[in-house]
């Protein structure tokens, strides 16, 4: 008897369950349409372009420094010509490093930057979640499911209410 219960029991909280709403959206197409995201792009890219600047500046230094060694080369001593590689080898590697941290760098302000607009969009789809009596909603960005029964597209209703066209 008890194994009964147990049995139609889950064969109603099956039928509930199957019976809930489920939506999907674009998460990374919703983003990327908000006005912030634009802004925050921008910012991005005005950071980079400072790193970048001031990369260049090391890399004109090393340039300059590899053209005076290859035209004074042939008049220095042995222990002369290794100090300047040396040299040249250790302005190789703090172009290398600062790549790397700039690269480091913007990665973290990105973050920084898409934490709020992400957070935002997704409160927009946690009120559509409420509005709309939906269970689960999906983000079909990254084709994780494959094949799934019909379901609503929710990108049109979260533009909306984010004012987006």
């Amino acid at each position: 008897m008890k194994y009964l219960y147990s049995l139609m029991t889950l064969c109603l909280i099956t039928i509930g369950a199957s019976a809930q709403k489920t939506a999907y959206i674009n998460f990374q197409q919703l983003v990327a349409a908000m006005p912030e995201s634009k802004k925050a792009g921008d910012s991005l890219q005005k950071y980079a372009d400072q790193l970048n600047a001031d990369g260049q500046v090391m890399v004109a230094e090393y340039t300059k420094n590899l053209v005076e060694f290859d035209s004074l080369a042939k008049t220095m001593t042995d222990p002369q010509k290794e100090i300047r590689v040396t040299a040249l080898k250790q302005q190789q590697a703090n172009i290398q490093e600062y790549k790397y941290k700039m690269e480091e760098k913007v990665a973290i302000r990105e973050q920084e930057l898409l934490t709020p607009i992400v957070a935002k969009a997704k409160d927009v789809l946690k009120a559509l979640l409420k509005e709309k009596g939906y269970a689960l909603v999906l983000d079909n960005s990254r084709d994780a499911v494959v094949v799934a029964n019909e379901a609503d597209d929710l990108l049109p209703l979260a533009k909306a209410k984010l004012g987006i066209k």
